[in-house]
């Protein structure tokens, strides 16, 4: 009944205007309200009554930080620890104060003040882990969120972050295992739920993925992020018609939505539908005239409409704005020779071999799938060969066709490979390999 209380305090100080401990209450009452005008005006007047009272500093810094007044909440925080040098509150939000002006450092070190004047601090703890976690130090990260765990096992913000920082370590085991106690903890944390979806999508365990999105979604229908996860899980899973169904479902709700127009499309480029691809990888580009993947995957959907033309047309875009984009050399290499325009095959081939010498990555040779093949169309091959060049020696196709015969390619593909070469003897055995 704080409007009451206020009234009553009122009264009070009209009677003893100089009771200190009236103006923390009403201070204190007018904040809980939200009517932080109020508060800051009381809190002030408070300490023209006694300057020297810690804490009526310390809940005026707490007041500046409501109204984003951060400057003026680090003088009062300040002022309390003058008065006060340990007080662990006014240490921590300090350090709040300072990390929301991204002076991360000053903020970590507030935050040990915090768990030096008192060892149980496990916000103050959980707080170091999140800044540590931004400056890359993982390791410090998960000791502070162990920290903050051991002091309350049931501190489930500290088992959120430190499965996030796992999963940045690549510990796929220990992440599921701290996001599942968190979800033990509070069922209803649907960040770490969706986050397991994520792991488990790119573990390609899709199964496990779909059903955490679907546990969100039944609490929060139109969740758009958890939707195009889900839908993302259904196409890398081979669910093609539930993913188109996802994906539509996500546009109804945000008409807009770019990641649903790239999906939509290149599942209708694996349906053989490129008209529709077409269409909305131009919606994309309405949307978002500086996407490259709306731009390059357009350029896919015409190479395998056959309209290598324009397939051309959209790859020379993505490559004059970057050139290390995707495959797009690779791309255009195939389409140029495609065409019988060798030497502008032969040159788009070399600025592929430019490219990834600057990159210094092994080189992989990524070509258009072909419009018959089952599956998904848009295939990134694995890394295949050291180095491709035209002109191989009978030793150097009899090494090429034993690494390819080690890859998870089709033999089709091996074999037009090799063929398309210049001076590639095809002996049997190499074929039958």
């Amino acid at each position: 009944m704080l409007e009451k209380a206020i009234t009553s305090w009122s009264k009070v100080i009209e009677i003893t205007p100089f009771d200190i401990d009236v103006y923390f209450n009403m201070g204190v009452a007018y904040t809980r309200k939200g009517l932080y005008t109020e508060a800051k005006d009381i809190f002030r007047k408070g300490i023209k009554v006694d300057p020297d009272d810690p804490e009526i500093h310390y809940f005026l810094g707490i007041v500046f930080m409501n109204t984003g007044e951060l400057d003026n909440a680090i003088n009062e925080f300040k002022n309390t620890l003058t008065l006060s040098p340990d007080h662990a509150g006014a240490c921590y939000s300090l350090g709040n104060a300072y990390c929301d002006k991204n002076m991360l450092d000053a903020a970590l070190t507030s935050y040990g003040e915090a768990v030096r004047i008192n060892g149980n601090y496990v916000d103050a703890y959980n707080n170091i882990g999140s800044i540590l976690y931004k400056k890359g130090m993982f390791d410090d990260a998960i000791d502070a969120w162990k920290m903050a765990i051991k002091i309350n096992p049931n501190f489930v913000d500290a088992y959120y972050n430190l499965g996030n920082a796992y999963d940045e370590k690549g510990m796929f085991y220990e992440s599921v295992s701290v996001w599942r106690k968190a979800l033990e903890i509070n069922p209803d944390m649907l960040d770490a739920r969706y986050n397991l979806g994520v792991v488990y999508t790119e573990k390609e365990m899709y199964k496990d993925a779909i059903d955490e999105f679907k546990q969100i979604l039944a609490s929060s229908p139109e969740d758009l992020e958890t939707l195009v996860s889900l839908g993302i899980a259904y196409k890398n899973g081979g669910l093609v018609n539930k993913a188109i169904y996802q994906f539509k479902k996500v546009l109804g709700i945000e008409p807009d939505n770019v990641s649903a127009f790239n999906n939509l499309g290149l599942l209708h480029i694996q349906k053989g539908q490129y008209d529709k691809a077409i269409s909305l990888f131009r919606k994309l580009r309405q949307v978002q005239p500086d996407s490259l993947e709306g731009l390059y995957n357009l350029g896919l959907a015409f190479y395998f409409k056959g309209d290598i033309d324009e397939a051309i047309s959209s790859w020379e875009k993505v490559a004059s704005i970057d050139p290390a984009y995707k495959n797009v050399h690779n791309d255009l290499s195939v389409s140029y020779k495609k065409k019988g325009s060798f030497r502008d095959s032969i040159a788009e081939h070399e600025r592929a071999l430019e490219e990834l010498g600057k990159r210094d990555k092994g080189f992989s040779i990524v070509l258009p799938a072909r419009a018959k093949e089952e599956g998904m169309l848009v295939v990134n091959r694995r890394k295949l060969l050291p180095a491709v060049t035209i002109g191989l020696t009978k030793k150097e196709a009899e090494k090429l066709a034993r690494v390819l015969g080690e890859s998870n390619v089709e033999i089709g593909f091996c074999l037009n490979l090799l063929a398309d070469i210049d001076f590639v003897v095809l002996e049997e055995k190499i074929a039958n390999k």
